[in-house]
C-alpha cells in the first residue's frame, strides 16, 4: 500500500514538473518567435530605407556616366578622345554596374524576408485555427 502511495505521489510530481517545463517551454519559444518577427521588421525597414539611397545614388552615377560616354564618343569621333578619359567612361560603368548589383541584392533580400513574414503568418494562422479547433473539441 505504501509503495503504491509512493509510486503514485512520485508520477504526479513528475506530471507537475513536467507542465512547468512544458509551459516554459511554450514562453520561451513565444518570446523568440516575437524576437524574429522585431529582427525581421527592423532588417526590412533598414533595407528598404538603404534601397532607396541606392536609388538615388545610381540615377546620379547613370547621369554622369551617360554624360561621360556623350563626351568620350563625341572625342572618339573628332580623334581627340584621351586613354585618361576611356578609361574614366569605363570606371564609372563599373561603379554604376557594381551599384546596380547592390540594388538587385537589396531587392532580394527584401523579397525574401517578405516571403519568409508571410510563410510565418500563414504557418501561425493555421497552427492558431487548430489549436482552437482542439481546444473547441476539448470542451
Amino acid at each position: 500500500m505504501k509503495v503504491r502511495l509512493y509510486i503514485l505521489f512520485t508520477l504526479l510530481l513528475l506530471l507537475i514538473n513536467c507542465e512547468s517545463k512544458h509551459t516554459k517551454l511554450q514562453e520561451e519559444i513565444r518570446q523568440r518567435k516575437e524576437a524574429l518577427i522585431h529582427k525581421q521588421d527592423s532588417v526590412l525597414k533598414a533595407s528598404q530605407k538603404e534601397v532607396e539611397e541606392l536609388d538615388k545614388e545610381i540615377q546620379i552615377v547613370n547621369r554622369k556616366y551617360n554624360q561621360m560616354k556623350h563626351e568620350a564618343q563625341v572625342a572618339h569621333d573628332a580623334g581627340t578622345a584621351t586613354a585618361e578619359q576611356l578609361r574614366a567612361v569605363t570606371r564609372m560603368r563599373m561603379h554604376r554596374d557594381s551599384l546596380k548589383t547592390q540594388f538587385d541584392m537589396l531587392c532580394a533580400k527584401i523579397k525574401y524576408i517578405r516571403k519568409r513574414q508571410s510563410e510565418m503568418a500563414l504557418w501561425n494562422e493555421k497552427n492558431t485555427s487548430a489549436k482552437d479547433t482542439t481546444a473547441a473539441g476539448k470542451r
